[in-house]
């Protein structure tokens, strides 16, 4: 379009410089050689587009060579004739109304503006043509001075570029990524179906500017990849995030292209890759539990003979013992010593087992039993770290669970809160199944240091820990995790520095119906 207006206003320059010479060529010459002599004669034939003058009665009073060399006729064939017959013949008797018409007001403009105008040459054919009009008025009276442009090749080009952005919008219609075409202020002038569900979630929706989508982090390498674009540098495949109308984020995979006609434009194509990245965690988890499993067994071998050598000894001790009097205390503490570590070893069996084939053997058992026995088991230590303890729980929480698993997440994660707590505090645990329909909730809550807010989404990462080098080795709670997912559960934790930490566990209660 800017290409056609162009022309119009050439050919209105054009016009008015004509119109101006002949004027001073007749003010010279007084009128003695004629309207149309040599004078005229070379005006018109200096002008690099066809020339047609026209008399008040519409009769061709004079053309230039180029209008008779287009048209196919011969020098001084066309003089006297009337002007339509270089008008089809479809058109000749409106075009003889219209002329009439502009005889009564005749101003210069354009002919047929908002039309598809169309010239008759000699043999018959026709071509498409851009035509100027301005009066002329002279001592032998008006006179019609018209420019004829061809425009065959513009209207070529333009049919060539209209079918080309047809396909271009089939393509754009059809295809399932988002495609958005942008100027280079981010507004956006064109965007298909699937970007407009993809980033306002309706086809009904906007988008104003580009900038509406660009997350202010990556605000700085789109620029980046814009100016790359522009230079003609590949922008293809370019992982990134975009932000959707609501607010929510969306990893996508980008695409540019750079047009620079137009006044420049920008194509971005723009895939959703949110299954790509979820499959790529889920390989680079599977890869991490792996690793994780076999530092379990290594940890698990190399405990087992320590543990045995351990139940050895207290066993032979409680049998040295057991016959002497007033020894019933130290017997009892024995005993609590042996059960701990034949607990030990059956976590160990059991957590064995588990890293190596990710299948726990389940029963229905009382999630609330487990908590309180949980506690029990490191109630002494509990005590010596000046922490008081509130356990509140409801009976007959009935979850279908591998209890020697489930006791090693509850007791890993008490002990994380003892950890946070060096100088004592409070521990509160519940169980409840009425939080959330159908599950089990347990919390287990400190007034610990907590935990910085840039931490918490990596502290179920495998060897990813908070404590000092050498007091922590990161898989607990990556193996708390892969258990309580094991069981059809979640684990989350909610924290602020300075106020404690809170972890939830979610897992489903067993009905009587699921035997």
């Amino acid at each position: 379009m800017n290409d056609l207006k162009k022309t119009k206003k050439e050919l209105a320059v054009e016009l008015e410089e004509l119109r101006e010479k002949i004027k001073s060529y007749e003010s010279q010459d007084g009128g003695e050689s004629g309207l149309f002599g040599n004078n005229y004669s070379f005006i018109v034939e200096s002008v690099p587009s066809g020339i047609v003058m026209t008399d008040e009665t519409g009769k061709i009073v004079f053309v230039n060579s180029l209008v008779s060399a287009t048209l196919g006729y011969g020098n001084g064939e066309l003089l006297g004739k009337s002007i339509e017959i270089l008008v089809p013949e479809r058109y000749r008797r409106a075009h003889s109304v219209f002329r009439d018409t502009f005889m009564m007001s005749p101003i210069a403009r354009p002919m047929g503006k908002g039309r598809d105008l169309f010239a008759r040459k000699k043999d018959g054919t026709e071509f498409p043509v851009e035509i100027g009009l301005n009066p002329v008025k002279t001592k032998n009276g008006f006179v019609v001075l018209s420019t004829l442009v061809d425009i065959t090749e513009r209207k070529l080009a333009e049919r060539l570029l209209r079918e080309g952005e047809e396909r271009l919008r089939g393509i754009m219609e059809n295809t399932s990524d988002a495609v958005l075409l942008f100027d280079g202020d981010g507004r956006i002038e064109s965007v298909n179906r699937a970007g407009l569900v993809l980033f306002t979630g309706s086809e009904n929706g906007e988008i104003g500017n580009i900038w509406e989508i660009i997350t202010p982090e990556h605000r700085e390498s789109f620029t980046a990849k814009l100016r790359n674009a522009k230079e003609g540098v590949s922008v293809t495949d370019f992982e990134t995030e975009l932000m959707k109308k609501d607010g929510r984020r969306v990893p996508v995979s980008i695409s540019l292209v750079y047009m620079s006609h137009g006044g420049g434009r920008f194509i971005e194509t723009v895939r959703d890759i949110s299954a790509r990245v979820a499959m790529r965690k889920k390989i680079i988890e599977l890869e991490k539990s792996q690793i994780v499993g076999r530092m379990a067994e290594g940890f698990a071998h190399h405990m087992g003979t320590p543990l045995a050598s351990m139940l050895l000894r207290v066993q032979m001790l409680k049998e040295d013992v057991s016959n002497i009097p007033g020894c019933e205390g130290i017997l009892e503490k024995l005993d609590s010593i042996e059960r701990q570590i034949l607990y030990g070893q059956k976590v160990i069996q059991r957590l064995l087992k588990f890293v190596g084939n990710p299948i726990s053997e389940k029963s229905p058992e009382d999630a609330a039993s487990i908590l309180t026995e949980s506690v029990d088991l490191i109630r002494p230590l509990l005590k010596k770290k000046i922490i008081d303890v509130l356990v509140d729980t409801e009976d007959n929480l009935m979850i279908l669970t591998d209890t020697n698993l489930l006791h090693l997440v509850f007791t890993d994660t008490i002990m994380n809160a003892v950890d946070a707590m060096p100088g004592g505090g409070s521990l509160t645990l519940t169980a409840s199944g009425v939080k959330v329909p159908g599950f089990a909730v347990i919390t287990i809550n400190d007034t610990g240091d907590g935990i910085p807010k840039e931490i918490i989404p990596y502290v179920f990462e495998p060897f990813f820990t908070t404590k000092p080098a050498g007091m922590g080795t990161g898989l607990g709670l990556s193996v708390a995790k892969r258990i309580i997912s094991d069981h059809g559960g979640e684990i989350s934790i909610k924290s602020k520095e300075g106020e404690g930490t809170t972890v939830t566990i979610k897992l489903p209660i067993f009905s009587e119906e699921q035997q």
